[in-house]
């Protein structure tokens, strides 16, 4: 990464080797959550599985024949600059929960406010569902937790490491139904930053969280996988 170069304007995001998703690469991710969700509703006789499937395997041998070998991380190793506006998943191309990149995402959105806390919504389709009628997958819930608290300890104080999550499944929540979700910084002691978060469907609060992200005491070229060039987390 260049010392040099200029900072990026107020707003965005400097996302350095990150891929740029194009709409050609946007359009086959959107295809692909659009398959995921037909396999898990769908009752097709086996003849129509069967042709789905050799579709499914010709779209696999293609995207399979130029592939990226490694080291592997949702980010491209640019330095965020969370600023207000910014949009998380620019700088997250390929994360699980909001990444507009990865086909397993729902995508969770996730908004910067000007007081650096987090807001943001999401809509699950049947994939996420959890026992037993309609309802979202506990772990879903966790793991969007952990990407709400982790992005809002980024925006908040520059970031770290998920130490600790607890969640509060204080009432069911639903599936096919938008959610909302805050998230913001309690307070900060030494290295450890603790958040918090919660999640509604409609004026319900369903679920709160409480997680404690730790920053980096070292560059994350320390960790294992990381390329040699990646840069200082956490502040």
């Amino acid at each position: 990464m260049d010392p040099d170069a200029p900072s990026p304007p107020a707003g965005t995001l400097s996302t350095g080797a990150s891929p740029t998703p194009t709409p050609d690469a946007l359009a086959a991710v959107a295809a692909a959550r659009r398959v995921n969700r037909a396999l898990r509703v769908s009752l097709v006789d086996d003849a129509t599985r069967t042709r789905a499937a050799a579709l499914l395997e010709e779209a696999a041998a293609l995207l399979e024949s130029d592939v990226h070998p490694g080291p592997h991380c949702q980010i491209g190793f640019g330095v965020p600059d969370f600023a207000t506006g910014a949009a998380p998943e620019q700088f997250f191309p390929y994360s699980p929960i909001i990444g507009p990149m990865n086909p397993l995402a729902p995508p969770v959105e996730l908004e910067i406010l000007p007081d650096r806390t987090m807001r943001g919504r999401v809509t699950l389709h049947e994939g996420y569902n959890g026992p037993p009628w309609n309802l979202a997958h506990g772990g879903v819930i966790a793991a969007i937790f952990d990407e709400l608290l982790g992005v809002g300890s980024i925006a908040a104080a520059g970031g770290g490491f998920t130490g600790q999550l607890t969640i509060n499944y204080r009432k069911p929540t639903p599936i096919l139904e938008p959610l909302d979700l805050r998230g913001w910084l309690d307070r900060q002691e030494g290295r450890k930053l603790f958040m918090r978060g919660e999640m509604r469907a409609g004026d319900v609060v369903t679920a709160e969280a409480e997680g404690i992200f730790i920053l980096t005491a070292g560059p994350l070229h320390d960790e294992p996988g990381a390329p040699t060039d990646a840069p200082r987390g956490g502040g």
